[in-house]
């Protein structure tokens, strides 16, 4: 087991999704759009995730911290993907939509969390991990959950892609005040960081180098960041986005605006 490089690897992830999960909080607290919220609970998630991943590596895999911070690691990592997914959903979707899929991600999330707090865990296999944990949890109706919320939180994402692609092919140039294009090259990149990091740990076994895990783990959260911020530039017809940056940047040089510029004259 390669300890010190799966604890060096796995701690740059908590400062890379530490980082970004803060840069997505005051995107949030700056404009208040719901996607910004749901993408800042997801990075939170895997922030917490991977530093349960450190801690566990720390106080020894099978001790008895060992296996309550693998098991909220493993929660935290199955659910994180199905809310960044709920953040492209509601880039694109009503507030009435966006709080059914939420609604529903609640009950699923609680499922989910429920039956691998209840799985059996292999010991020999936790006592030697290295990558992800793939095996470590014993078959059982957890995997059903996992498989059913993984699976929405990618499709989620593909979907919104699919949808600003045909929106974009009909020019329609905005979708709620978001260029299409933004939307469109956004959900691409953040398909790609969340297939990356779905794929890390098959792809480290492949490899035969099953430490670099958190490698890739760490290259998809960059490429999903990327994609968030594509995501987060506004239209020119967004002149409510637009002031309130006008004003942040007047506030971020220390002078009051005594006068407003019109969005025209621009």
């Amino acid at each position: 087991m390669d300890t010190p490089f799966a604890l060096i690897s796995s701690a740059i992830n908590v400062i890379v999704t530490g980082i970004f999960a803060v840069v997505v909080l005051r995107q949030y607290l700056r404009r208040h759009r719901s996607y910004q919220m749901y993408w800042f609970v997801g990075l939170l998630m895997a922030f917490i995730a991977t530093l349960a991943y450190v801690f566990m590596l720390r106080v020894g895999p099978t001790s008895y911290n060992g296996i309550i911070l693998f098991r909220a690691y493993y929660i935290l990592g199955v659910l994180t993907p199905a809310w960044l997914g709920l953040g492209s959903v509601a880039l694109i979707s009503s507030p009435r939509a966006t709080t059914l899929w939420l609604t529903f991600l609640y009950l699923l999330s609680g499922l989910t969390t429920a039956l691998v707090l209840l799985a059996q865990i292999h010991m020999q296999m936790l006592s030697q991990i290295v990558g992800p944990g793939t095996g470590i949890l014993q078959p059982g109706p957890w995997l059903v959950a996992v498989i059913i919320i993984n699976t929405l939180g990618v499709v989620a994402v593909v979907g919104v892609a699919i949808y600003s692609g045909l929106k974009l092919y009909r020019r329609q140039q905005n979708i709620a005040g978001l260029r299409t294009s933004n939307i469109l090259w956004a959900n691409v990149l953040i398909l790609v960081g969340d297939l990356l990091n779905a794929g890390a740990g098959s792809v480290a076994r492949i490899l035969g180098f099953e430490s670099g895990f958190w490698v890739l783990m760490a290259l998809g959260w960059v490429v999903f960041f990327v994609g968030v911020l594509l995501a987060s530039r506004r239209s020119a017809p967004a002149k409510v986005g637009a002031a309130k940056d006008f004003e942040d940047a007047r506030s971020m040089t220390g002078t009051s605006p005594v006068t407003t510029i019109p969005p025209n004259s621009m």
